[in-house]
């Protein structure tokens, strides 16, 4: 696996397919917040709020699907017993915790029809304080 130094690295050593399918979810996060400041964590595009991490790209995963991970960075505590802090999640969220959900993509058609609510999601996930 290669270690991406710049965003312009990972996006060029995707298969195009895959590249695709992120490009379309990343249009969905930046029409969700336009001024989140994109970077590299765990070796994915990464997007920060109000200075924490709150949106992560996994490519890497077993099923070799385009997942986001929604997350609260590290400041905040997080219970896998609790409830979500969010409660309107559009039905396409597997929670993990009470701050840590991932949403999955099947292909091209999925995020098609899952955009509009995955917009709503994202504008309500970072309406929550992370802190």
């Amino acid at each position: 696996m290669a270690k991406y130094r710049t965003l312009d690295e990972f996006f060029a050593d995707q298969e195009p397919g895959t590249l695709e399918q992120v490009m379309l979810v990343r249009e969905a996060i930046f029409e969700a917040e336009p001024s989140l400041h994109e970077n590299l964590k765990w070796n994915s595009p990464n997007y920060v709020h109000d200075g924490e991490d709150r949106i992560t790209f996994n490519l890497m995963n077993k099923e070799r699907k385009v997942k986001l991970l929604i997350h609260m960075g590290a400041k905040r505590k997080e219970d896998r017993t609790d409830k979500p802090v969010l409660e309107q999640d559009e039905g396409i969220v597997s929670w993990q915790s009470n701050i840590r959900g991932i949403v999955s993509f099947d292909d091209m058609s999925d995020i098609q029809s899952k955009r509009a609510a995955l917009v709503k999601l994202l504008r309500r996930w970072l309406a929550i304080p992370a802190a």
